[in-house]
């Protein structure tokens, strides 16, 4: 397993543990192959952990780069392979955004934190979604100030950005952005600053 865990410093903070929590409620939850499994969560002795899936391979973000690097871009083969590694992101989304609590009611998960650095290609070709340290459900124990944004500028959803209400279409307004530049090979909404590029994807 890979063991999650609350810097010691950060466990005296009554927000960061709600959040670790959420995190570890929310993803032991989801039982699919396309999201990284927890096994187990809790507190021993003084530090809090996340016991999970131990996955061999590298982030969406590590391959593009080294794709890019290597000028495989424009291979036929990456377009295929830019749309099948997102389409098994996908489903593991899907099982997210469907979940239902243990009595049946939909969780109305949000992961609000995909991104390349957040979708992970095992050595054996297999894709999950990893990292729900800031989505959101319905029954969590902490919640995020109104107006107040979390998550990676460059691929958030408009609305996520301006700090309105979310559901799951924010996630896939996220993995859109994914795909347009894994297939293109250029950065869509980033700009030289957090600023501007809050700008460029809330009116452009």
């Amino acid at each position: 397993v890979a063991l999650k865990l609350i810097h010691p410093h950060l466990a005296l903070e009554p927000t960061f543990v709600e959040m670790f929590l959420d995190e570890a409620r929310i993803a032991s939850r989801i039982n699919h192959p396309n999201v990284c499994s927890v096994f187990d969560f809790g507190k021993a002795d003084t530090s809090y952990y996340i016991a999970m899936e131990y996955l061999l391979g590298e982030s969406l973000a590590k391959v593009f780069s080294v794709l890019s690097s290597e000028g495989e871009l424009q291979a036929a083969r990456h377009y295929s392979l830019a749309a099948w590694i997102v389409a098994e992101a996908c489903e593991g989304l899907h099982a997210a955004h469907e979940l239902l609590d243990e009595r049946g009611v939909p969780m109305e998960v949000v992961h609000r934190d995909i991104s390349p650095h957040n979708l992970f290609v095992t050595y054996d070709g297999s894709v999950r979604v990893v990292d729900f340290g800031i989505a959101r459900a319905a029954d969590q124990l902490h919640e995020t100030t109104t107006g107040s944004i979390k998550g990676k500028y460059a691929y958030m959803a408009p609305e996520q950005a301006l700090g309105r209400p979310l559901d799951r279409r924010a996630d896939i307004w996220s993995l859109g952005v994914v795909l347009w530049e894994f297939l293109t090979g250029e950065r869509l909404f980033r700009r030289g600053t957090p600023a501007e590029t809050i700008l460029a994807l809330t009116s452009e």
